[in-house]
């Protein structure tokens, strides 16, 4: 560090730097203390009047690992107003590096911004390495007081900062002139220049597949820990492409336990397993695993663009309720059947009345019907008629007219009305206009009903056994089931939703790790696992043949499949989330990285790899899926039949026991009951 000096040159040169960043920049900020205050002058803002300032006066007690609430009000607001360049002119580089750290903690300040910093060789401590990972855009100054020169320099970036480096000399200004007039900032993320990018992943359905080589490139057969591990996935594949057009080399490793930790959860120490503590610690560059636009995953790494949508949902059992005993009542509706009925009850009704008004018209005389319905006595009058015959004596046997006798009573007219529903003829056709009348429009009503009744009957006769499946979350929320997903913030998303439905499964929304476990207790009817539609389809696939993930044991693998019930993606999304690839946090390869990755969803590729990804997963779905649509009639639909057909039976016996009750114990018992003459036993 060298001490300031009113006659030394050190305000031009800030100005010459300013100057060459000046014409592309958006905001700039200033933070100095007392020390380098002055050397900003009135007329160096004068110059910079035509883009907003920023200027932070650091105290001398002040620690900026955890700044005052001004110097933090300030920064957040410049950050806000998207502050393209920074000039960072501190004495103690102590305080420097300590400012930089909380920028890249809190992300307060834009790490991919062009900053000014003066040289110090306490920046370059190993501890802070990971810093200038992030922060490449940066121009050390350094004075040489022997030759009064200024030397710049800054990260050398893409290459690898290891155990130790050196920054890069980029020019040196001396007595007002650049040696070399060099651009300061150039786009080092354009070309990696075939650097080694670290990419963290664990297998999953689609973003990661994972299979091992049987042999090497030389055709030798190798086992056992040394058999080469092939990845691929759709975000294998986008990554691939990036490395091809920023011309860097891929290096995958899964972390440790990355089967049971996967994303990876919050220690007690603070620190992070599986794919998040990797990039927390910067052990990775890149990680793949369906990283989802949560806050979680936005406050501890930086997530590119997203390349797709994906629909998340559940998978579910289908309900073991057997309903073919409902055969014959399924074609209707509930509504239907309750006016069908009340239709067959007021035609009969008004059979019958008609019938017994035209038996009292035909025999000319009032007469009392002997009829009860509904527990009172029907009279009909008749009309009088000046020219009738006389009336005939009472014991003298009147003709009943033909035909009336199929609805003179109440029992009959029913029996008759619902046989010609089934399209029983009847066994006379009725006398008098009205009965016709009536008949005729009867049967016209009945043919439609029938007809409606028969072609929904055959459908469901040809097309598969109706399943009863869970479709809505809120069916979801009302069933018995329990449900459960990958990580506490996929609880948090349904116990902290405005939707009642989605409240009560986050209610009961169990927490898991090991998705294997989860869809075999969906396979048992009792679970509901949540999960992308993509993953789902690929856990049915392989649960629907019987085989289980690369990861279960030898016992899994010969356990009874015995009871384990058909799976069901409920049809209803539950979120479209978009997806993205995790970079480092504060990643100087996010926006070059975005913008390859915009060129990529543009073409249409995602699209057609991620179709590649799934085409094993369809083609071994469709066998399945075309045995539930094959019209295979078998004695299972017919169980309705055979229900009709035992109700029938069972309320045959029962009526012809209790007829021989009432013959046996009523009839019989009868003082005037004459053995010889039964056929008047019950009328006289």
């Amino acid at each position: 560090m060298w001490e300031y000096k009113k006659d030394d040159d050190f305000g031009w040169l800030l100005e010459d730097l300013i100057q060459k960043v000046l014409f592309d920049a958006k905001c700039l900020t200033i933070i100095s203390d007392r020390f380098y205050n002055d050397m900003f002058t009135t007329k160096m803002f004068q110059k910079l009047s035509a883009i907003p300032i920023f200027v932070i006066l650091i105290g001398e007690n002040e620690d900026l690992l955890s700044p005052n609430y001004k110097t933090l009000s300030v920064i957040l607001q410049a950050r806000r107003k998207g502050c393209d360049v920074y000039i960072i002119l501190i004495a103690n580089a102590d305080e420097t590096i300590r400012f930089l750290r909380f920028g890249d903690r809190h992300r307060v300040i834009d790490t991919r911004a062009r900053f000014f910093l003066l040289h110090d060789v306490r920046l370059y401590h190993k501890d802070y390495y990971y810093l200038w990972k992030k922060i490449v855009n940066v121009i050390f100054i350094r004075k040489f007081f022997e030759v009064n020169r200024y030397e710049l320099m800054t990260v050398p970036f893409p290459s690898p900062i290891e155990h130790s480096w050196k920054p890069m000399r980029i020019d040196s200004w001396k007595y007002g002139k650049y040696q070399k007039n060099n651009e300061l900032f150039i786009d080092k993320t354009s070309d990696l220049r075939g650097e080694i990018v670290h990419v963290a992943v664990f297998e999953y359905m689609p973003s990661v597949l994972k299979k091992v080589a049987e042999d090497d490139q030389n055709g030798n057969v190798m086992a056992g820990d040394s058999m080469p591990i092939e990845y691929s996935g759709l975000e294998v594949l986008i990554l691939e492409s990036l490395s091809h057009a920023m011309n860097f080399q891929i290096l995958i490793y899964e972390p440790t336990n990355s089967k049971t930790e996967a994303w990876g959860k919050q220690q007690l120490n603070g620190s992070y397993t599986g794919l998040l503590g990797e990039m927390v610690s910067g052990r990775a560059d890149f990680a793949l695993g369906n990283f989802l636009y949560t806050p979680k995953n936005i406050k501890l790494l930086d997530l590119s663009i997203p390349y797709i949508t994906q629909c998340f949902t559940f998978l579910t059992p289908e309900s073991t309720t057997d309903n073919t005993w409902k055969t014959l009542i399924l074609p209707f509706k509930k509504f239907m059947w309750i006016g069908v009925m009340l239709t067959l009850a007021v035609s009969s009704l008004v059979f019958y009345v008609l019938a017994n008004f035209h038996k009292h018209y035909e025999n000319g005389r009032t007469n009392i019907i002997p009829k009860c319905i509904f527990g009172k006595t029907l009279r009909i009058w008749p009309k009088k008629n000046k020219l009738s015959p006389k009336l005939l004596p009472l014991n003298v046997k009147r003709e009943i007219p033909p035909g009336l006798y199929l609805f003179d009573g109440i029992g009959s007219s029913l029996i008759n009305a619902y046989s010609m529903l089934l399209l029983v003829s009847l066994p006379k056709m009725p006398s008098g206009w009205s009965l016709r009348m009536l008949t005729g429009w009867w049967w016209l009503y009945c043919i439609l009903v029938t007809v409606a009744y028969r072609a929904s009957m055959t459908a469901i006769l040809a097309n598969p056994a109706q399943r009863v499946t869970i479709n809505t979350l809120e069916e979801l929320a009302s069933s018995p089931i329990s449900c459960g997903g990958w990580g506490e913030q996929n609880k948090e998303f349904f116990t902290t939703s405005l939707d009642s439905a989605g409240q009560r499964v986050g209610h009961k929304f169990e927490v898991v790790y090991d998705s294997n476990v989860s869809i075999s207790r969906v396979a048992q009817g009792n679970f509901a696992y949540y999960e992308n539609i993509y993953f789902l389809h690929y856990a049915k696939v392989t649960q629907k043949s019987m085989t289980v993930f690369e990861n279960d044991t030898i016992e899994n693998n010969s356990h009874n499949l015995e009871g384990k019930k058909d799976l069901h993606i409920m049809s209803d999304c539950v979120i479209n989330m978009p997806i993205s690839l995790g970079l480092q946090k504060n990643s100087p390869l996010k926006p070059r990285v975005d913008k390859f990755l915009q060129r990529v969803i543009e073409a249409g590729l995602v699209k057609k790899w991620l179709a590649d990804v799934m085409l094993t997963t369809v083609v071994a779905e469709a066998p399945f899926e075309k045995n539930n649509i094959n019209a295979v009639m078998d004695l299972k639909k017919f169980v309705g039949a055979l229900v009709a057909l035992g109700i029938g039976y069972g309320l045959g016996i029962i009526s012809l026991i209790i007829e021989n009750v009432y013959w046996y114990y009523v009839v019989q018992k009868n003082p005037l009951f004459d053995r010889y003459r039964q056929d008047c036993n019950r009328k006289c």
